[in-house]
């Protein structure tokens, strides 16, 4: 049996574990509230970060509204600034002369609207003051929507003095080398002429190869029909071949019509209308020179001497009267989207004029012009348009040139 001094000593280590046992429960204790309190704290810090984020937030997107609201009014202010501003366009700006080339002249007036600041649709009203000769006769000529356009009435000028994308390539294909100047300025002058043309700023690549075959296409032609779809201006593969189509088909004509008397019905006209034998030359032959043009101004049919249908506004002519023609001046009445007129048939022009006073300015494309050559060898640029045009009860669509003061209301081409 165990002494009672051995009892009282495992009494003693069992008071001293149980001891131990409750300092570390209390110290446990300790730290679970230690805790809690440090997590009651995160708690109410997150709380407080999240007032504040949201705070943040909403001033950021009050001073948003406010600046976008003042960047507003600032615009609005510039603008109203700007109009009501006078533009001291002769300060920066010189007369044109008749020394200097149309088309440097207008790129010359872009670069110096874009360094001014100038808007779009002020540009040509801005540059119309400085213009003179052929530029200045094309603003006036314009219809006041078309002239407050500056793309429009550039291309309108452009035409004018005959710089066609047709001619910017005869530019870069007729240059040659001068052995007198320097070679790098002529590599230069080479690679404008080349820009130009093909215009690598707007056109795409697909564009630029489509422009290259076309030229090379046109300078394939036979030299008479060349000159016609060149003049044509065509925009694309599709318009080029189809003016090449069209010269063919009248060539065809002309073997038909020619031997045609004015009481004969000519059967290859489209329309089915009397043909005015031997009046070759009258209109200009596919809207460019014909047998009758400046070379060869004293041909005689049936023993007249025929007079153009434009001659009132040639300035070759030194007495402008209409056409001419006597007992062989034909008319067809006809109706023109809608309205009937009567036209004179002309089997000597390959296409179809209509007087400005028929179509509305707003259906005229500027874009596309034909030059037409006139017996007395003065060549004018018009714009086109589509036309119902309706003859014994059938109706065509054609597409005409638009003549101002045009001597008779429609003339009819072989087209």
């Amino acid at each position: 049996q165990p002494t009672m001094e051995e009892m009282l000593r495992e009494m003693v280590q069992a008071t001293r574990a149980l001891q131990e046992a409750n300092r570390a429960q209390w110290e446990a204790a300790l730290v679970q509230q230690e805790s809690n309190r440090l997590q009651e704290r995160t708690n109410q810090i997150l709380e407080a970060q999240q007032e504040t984020n949201q705070i943040l937030l909403n001033q950021t997107t009050q001073s948003q509204a406010e600046i976008q609201e003042l960047r507003l009014k600032l615009s609005q202010m510039g603008k109203e600034d700007d109009s009501a501003r006078p533009i001291r366009a002769s300060l920066v700006l010189q007369k044109m002369t008749p020394e200097d080339d149309v088309e440097a002249y207008l790129l010359a007036f872009e670069r110096c609207a874009e360094r001014e600041g100038w808007r779009k649709e002020q540009r040509a009203d801005i540059v119309a003051p400085f213009f003179m000769g052929d530029a200045q006769k094309a603003y006036f000529d314009l219809e006041p929507e078309a002239a407050a356009d500056y793309f429009l009435l550039k291309a309108e000028i452009l035409a004018r003095v005959g710089v066609t994308p047709t001619v910017r390539a005869q530019r870069f294909h007729t240059w040659s080398y001068q052995a007198g100047k320097a070679p790098k300025p002529q590599m230069f002058d080479l690679i404008h002429l080349a820009r130009w043309w093909l215009q690598p700023d707007i056109n795409s690549p697909a564009r630029i190869v489509e422009l290259v075959v076309m030229d090379r296409y046109l300078r394939a032609l036979p030299l008479e029909i060349q000159k016609w779809v060149g003049q044509g201006n065509p925009a694309n593969a599709q318009e080029l071949i189809a003016l090449v189509e069209r010269q063919v088909a009248a060539e065809e004509l002309v073997k038909t019509t020619t031997t045609t008397t004015v009481t004969q019905r000519s059967p290859g006209h489209p329309l089915g209308l009397k043909a005015v034998s031997g009046c070759e030359g009258t209109a200009g032959h596919g809207w460019g020179r014909s047998s009758g043009s400046k070379d060869n101004v004293n041909v005689k049919r049936f023993g007249r001497l025929l007079r153009c249908h434009r001659a009132i506004q040639c300035p070759l002519n030194d007495e402008p009267t209409h056409c001419d023609l006597g007992e062989y001046t034909r008319y067809q009445s006809i109706k023109i989207s809608g309205k009937e007129i009567d036209a004179l048939i002309d089997s000597g022009s390959v296409v179809t004029l209509v007087s400005a006073t028929l179509i509305k300015p707003s259906q005229l494309n500027h874009m596309q012009k034909r030059g037409i050559t006139c017996v007395h060898g003065d060549i004018n640029y018009y714009p086109t348009t589509l036309v119902k045009v309706e003859v014994q009860g059938n109706t065509y669509e054609v597409k005409v040139g638009i003549v101002p003061k045009l001597p008779h209301l429609d003339i009819i081409g072989r087209d």
